[in-house]
């Protein structure tokens, strides 16, 4: 429409459309047989993202598209300009194309003037200077006309997949550069891994005696000394464990590689219970992968809305603060929006309140002691 091509991947003229529309963006749609061409097409390069709710993806999709279903406090930050939608994208060239469930045009902000995901990652995409479309009539369209291009989440490889097998490019929050993980050789080799190249020097310091960093840190025998570190969850599949023969470190390995395939919330509650291992053994514990930006984060995040009872949003935000470089993949946000929903929590739930019987009816709070001293710990006052 307005003077697009149903085949190829050219971007509309906007400047010279041939009827008037009232917003440039709208030149932007693709019929559902275009979409159907390109997924037959073996040298296409499209980018689909599934801009419904988790749920919606999960019971079915277009195939090859990545869910984008994102929290709250990430959504504000992109519409405000915080955060660059190009880094959400994997490095290789192509155009992108959203979907929602039904949109026949472009939507525009509703009464309280806020735009749908669907328009706002579309307009930022063309800001940023990325070639991108909408699917004309949504999903609900093209899953009528076009079925057997539809999958559910059960055709999603397993987490014993192995990595070197799942070829799909990672959609990540990667903030403003763009890395590759390099503990698979497939993934390092495509730059797909949302995981940043130069990771910060050291630990940083998330609650007393939880630390999140990166496999430079884990090696450094010298900080974790000085940071009190006895306990070590590492969150790859094949970085060593360097120190686990010399005696007075405890490791653990969640054998888990920074790709959409992965499903690491399985390992969430064993890695729970061996960083409260070390809590209650007054030890330091360091979080890592391999940059300290995606797996790690995702698992530190998970220990902050289970022990002590955030919502996604406001445990997210509390690691933000502390490191500012986090981006954990989109299926990683996918799997702690579902832990969110399994823990029964919401945004603006009180905080460092835990529910867990083992804590029973205290507060938790983080403090600003030294290594080796423990939880704050305080009655809560009902």
């Amino acid at each position: 429409m307005g003077g697009t091509q149903e085949s190829g991947l050219q971007p509309p003229a906007l400047t010279t459309r041939p009827t008037p529309l009232s917003d440039p963006m709208e030149a932007l749609g693709k019929s559902t047989l275009w979409l159907c061409g390109e997924l037959a097409s073996p040298a296409a390069r499209l980018h689909i993202l599934d801009c419904r709710s988790r749920e919606r993806y999960d019971s079915c999709h277009v195939a090859r598209a990545l869910s984008v279903a994102l929290p709250g406090l990430l959504l504000r930050r992109l519409r405000k300009g915080k955060l660059s939608v190009r880094a959400l994208l994997p490095p290789a060239p192509g155009a992108v194309l959203l979907y929602d469930e039904a949109t026949a045009t472009l939507p525009h902000p509703g009464r309280d003037g806020e735009e749908s995901v669907l328009a706002t990652l579309l307009r930022k995409l063309w800001e940023e200077g990325c070639t991108a479309y909408y699917l004309q009539g949504g999903f609900s369209k093209f899953q009528s006309e076009w079925p057997d291009h539809c999958e559910t989440s059960l055709e999603v490889p397993s987490a014993s997949s192995s990595p070197a097998s799942a070829g799909t490019p990672v959609v990540g929050l990667r903030g403003l550069s763009l890395g590759s993980d390099g503990d698979s050789g497939p993934l390092s080799s495509r730059g797909v891994d949302s995981e940043a190249a130069s990771p910060p020097s050291y630990p940083v310091q998330i609650l007393p005696h939880l630390y999140l960093g990166s496999a430079r840190d884990s090696a450094n025998m010298e900080t974790l000394a000085q940071l009190g570190i006895r306990y070590i969850l590492n969150v790859t599949p094949n970085l060593p464990n360097l120190f686990e023969e010399q005696g007075g470190f405890h490791y653990k390995q969640i054998p888990i590689s920074d790709h959409w395939s992965q499903n690491l919330a399985r390992f969430f509650p064993e890695a729970i219970a061996f960083i409260d291992e070390a809590v209650s053994q007054n030890c330091g514990i360091l979080v890592h992968c391999l940059a300290g930006v995606s797996r790690s984060v995702t698992v530190t995040v998970a220990y902050l809305m289970q022990r002590l009872n955030l919502s996604l949003n406001d445990a997210y935000d509390l690691v933000k603060r502390k490191k500012a470089d986090i981006s954990p993949n989109f299926n990683f946000m996918g799997q702690l929006l579902d832990f969110e929903r399994k823990l029964g929590l919401a945004e603006g739930s009180p905080q460092f309140w835990n529910q867990d019987p083992g804590y029973q009816s205290t507060m938790v709070e983080p403090t600003t002691c030294s290594p080796g001293s423990m939880f704050r710990i305080l009655q809560c006052q009902v």
